[in-house]
């Protein structure tokens, strides 16, 4: 038994795959998780937190879960690293590196880790904003003697809801004004609000951020939460943006929470957001990405922007009886100019590579009406890439988890360029209203005329990349164990195969 997490039985469920345990995705070891908190490297070590509820497998009791990686796919389970004391939860926040030790609580010699959290008071429901620290590498956090660091007084001028809503600290230091900025999240407002700081410590309020200055934003988009903010580079060219995430409870092209990007500028007080286009804001257009944040404290040598969220937003309604609620596969994301738009590009990060092996490889052959291919592979945790030009007309249909009635299917339509993702098949979906249903998006092939679609599949979740990665589909789907097989067809007309590869990811 590991420290921190309280057991109801014996380990043996976790070898079970009757329980959809993922191969190659971070579940909590037991009961309730949600999104991602603090991510941040230390050293060569990947910090996860987690909003974790370490007694039950539903929401509620919340703390600040704790895993670690050295390679993004392998986690290992740390005791829970903020906790609950006096009644007060651990909402979610972010953590960075006080290199300089601005806040003292670290030496110059030691600096310390910051992590700003949100306390949760559950008989009220007021939330304030507080502040932890590590000086031993991120092995154990203490709470800040002076917390709350913004009081529920404090916010007050700047909040209407009396604060039931003001949560999800995203902070980091400014190098260009030496400043710490924060913002902090206004659900009921669909606001952020930007603070400074000189001390990481005492914070001033600075503007509000609103819908309504985010041009062509579309006004159901609401609910605004999960607020995160760093620059990134335009590949291609010496520009640089300035990105902020955010996670609304409406408005998102599949229902239920959903991610969008903002792009604009940040003179260290005001962000300036550019006009956004609806049909490529989202980060992801499946039912399953909710709540993303992205690692800090990345070296420059390695110079990547890592996002990823929790795949759940049904609550406690997933058929899962151990464990509630899945990290996505970590994901690069950039930003690219794609014909006239800037586009966000996410792709799986490369050291999912050195976990999969391949299992079967087409090169350069034309798939036809009369043709099914890959109907000898099986497998349950896999890594799928198909390269084609379709003819006009034709439907490609990838078809994963198969067997009896039961299949997911991935599909890419010529006319219109739709790339779709179909549970209506896809395993038990009695458990939600939404479980099932066709996901789709709109694909071009690139300047050749190539169409790249990626997959991957795991014990209950698909994540399907399109192109360079500037559209992505991600869902819960809960087939039987036995349905592990896979085919490839087409319909309406051919497709020139470029390559077909499909890779076993173990660990």
């Amino acid at each position: 038994m590991l420290a921190g997490l309280i057991w109801t039985g014996t380990l043996s469920f976790l070898a079970s795959a009757d329980d959809f345990r993922p191969t190659f995705h971070f579940v909590p070891q037991q009961n309730w998780m949600n999104e991602p908190n603090g991510l941040i490297k230390i050293g060569s070590t990947w910090h996860l937190f987690f909003q974790h509820n370490p007694t039950a497998p539903v929401w509620g009791n919340l703390v600040w879960g704790h895993a670690t990686s050295t390679n993004l796919v392998n986690w290992e389970h740390k005791p829970v690293a903020l906790g609950n004391e006096n009644g007060i939860q651990s909402f979610t926040g972010t953590s960075y590196y006080d290199v300089a030790n601005i806040s003292g609580l670290g030496t110059q010699d030691n600096p310390p880790y910051l992590a700003y959290y949100t306390g949760y008071f559950p008989n009220s429901g007021v939330q304030d904003q507080r502040l932890a620290f590590s000086v031993d590498q991120g092995a154990t956090w203490t709470k800040f003697a002076g917390n709350p660091i913004i009081s529920q007084t404090q916010e007050a001028p700047h909040d209407i809801t009396g604060g039931l809503e003001t949560r999800d600290p995203k902070v980091f230091f400014h190098d260009a004004t030496k400043k710490w900025i924060m913002i902090l999240a206004h659900g009921g407002q669909n606001k952020m609000t930007f603070w400074t700081s000189s001390d990481a410590k005492s914070w001033t309020w600075q503007n509000d951020f609103t819908l309504g200055d985010v041009p062509g934003l579309p006004s159901d988009v609401k609910g605004w939460e999960v607020p995160d903010f760093f620059p990134l580079a335009v590949e291609g060219s010496t520009d640089k943006k300035w990105v902020m995430l955010n996670t609304p409870a409406q408005g998102s092209p599949a229902g239920g929470n959903g991610v969008f990007g903002i792009t604009g500028s940040f003179d260290g007080t005001v962000f300036k957001a550019d006009p956004v286009d609806p049909a490529t804001m989202w980060l992801d257009y499946g039912r399953d990405f909710d709540g993303a944040l992205s690692w800090e404290n990345v070296p420059a040598a390695d110079g990547r922007r890592i996002i990823s969220s929790v795949m759940n937003s049904y609550g406690d309604k997933p058929p899962t009886k151990t464990w509630k609620g899945m990290l996505s596969f970590p994901r690069t994301l950039k930003l690219k100019k794609i014909g006239e738009k800037l586009r966000f590009l996410q792709l799986p990060v490369e050291e999912l590579g050195a976990a999969s092996t391949s299992v079967t490889r087409l090169t350069n052959q034309t798939l036809t009406s009369q043709q099914t291919l890959l109907s000898d592979v099986h497998g349950r945790a896999l890594d799928i890439r198909i390269s084609f030009i379709p003819s006009a007309g034709s439907k490609l249909s990838l078809s994963v988890r198969r067997g009896g009635s039961e299949e997911t299917v991935i599909s890419y339509a010529q006319s219109g360029g739709i790339l779709s993702v179909d549970r209506r098949a896809s395993g038990d979906i009695s458990w939600d209203p939404a479980a099932g249903g066709i996901h789709s998006v709109a694909l071009s092939p690139n300047a050749s005329g190539v169409v790249h679609l990626r997959a991957l599949v795991d014990e209950c979740s698909v994540e399907v990349y399109g192109g360079e990665g500037e559209v992505v589909i991600s869902d819960l789907i809960f087939p039987a164990t036995a349905s592990d097989g896979l085919s490839l067809t087409i319909s309406g007309g051919d497709a020139d195969l470029h390559e077909v590869q499909v890779l076993k990811v173990s660990l």
